[in-house]
């Protein structure tokens, strides 16, 4: 069995990987199972790519250990890529004029009191409150976007083992619906989803066609050739 490590703290990623790597001799472990914070890492790289190896390195000596980073984002035509490698933070470097969502007028009193997977909740409703704005009447023809992930698997010394893309062409929608997913999953319309957001959507079937869920079907086949190997700590 293959410990490896996936760098991060969202539990909607955790439950992703979880479910993709199921009949894999992989065993998945979270910075919770290992009872430390992740370290922080400066995502300053220019491209998904840049940023989710950097960030498996070092999670990779952190932990000791095979390790995975993801770094993915939604790419919206309009807006030329935006918000590209700042989708996670986007409201946050440029916030939205208003707050259309209840959840956004608790402000930071109301983050410290929602706690970690809260306060990501209230982020990404001021996310969508803004990619709304940045869209206000433009109409259904002009509103194509993607999401992308690359996803970077490292060796216990912080190597570069691999990396992979994947991405999932859509548009965006014009109101919220379902309360799947994370993100922007609420407002992306994906292709092949039947008229569904990726919010609305069952688990298996945002698997199906997730940019993330393309990207590991890219490397499952590497993560079954894995060696077991020794020098890992085991925690």
């Amino acid at each position: 069995m293959i410990r490896l490590f996936f760098g991060t703290s969202n539990g909607g990623k955790l439950r992703e990987l979880r479910r993709l790597v199921a009949g894999l001799p992989v065993e998945v472990i979270s910075p919770e199972d290992l009872g430390r914070p992740l370290p922080e890492v400066v995502e300053d790289g220019l491209t998904f790519r840049e940023n989710a190896e950097k960030k498996a390195a070092a999670f990779a000596r952190f932990a000791g250990t095979w390790a995975l980073a993801d770094d993915s984002g939604l790419c919206v035509d309009l807006l030329a890529g935006r918000p590209g490698v700042y989708s996670a933070r986007w409201s946050e470097l440029d916030p939205p004029r208003g707050a259309a969502s209840p959840a956004c007028a608790l402000g930071e009193a109301g983050r410290c009191e929602l706690g970690a997977e809260g306060s990501r909740g209230l982020r990404d409703e001021r996310n969508n409150d803004k990619l709304l704005e940045e869209l206000a009447g433009v109409p259904d023809d002009r509103r194509g976007a993607a999401y992308v992930a690359v996803l970077a698997l490292a060796r216990p010394d912080g190597t570069i083992q691999a990396s992979v893309e994947g991405d999932c062409r859509g548009r965006i929608g014009r109101a919220r619906r379902g309360d799947g997913g994370f993100g922007y999953d609420p407002l992306f319309l994906p292709e092949g989803g039947e008229g569904r957001t990726m919010a609305e959507l069952a688990p298996e079937e945002k698997d199906a066609v997730s940019h993330r869920g393309r990207a590991f079907r890219a490397l499952r086949p590497l993560l079954g050739q894995l060696p077991f190997d020794k020098s890992e700590r085991q925690g």
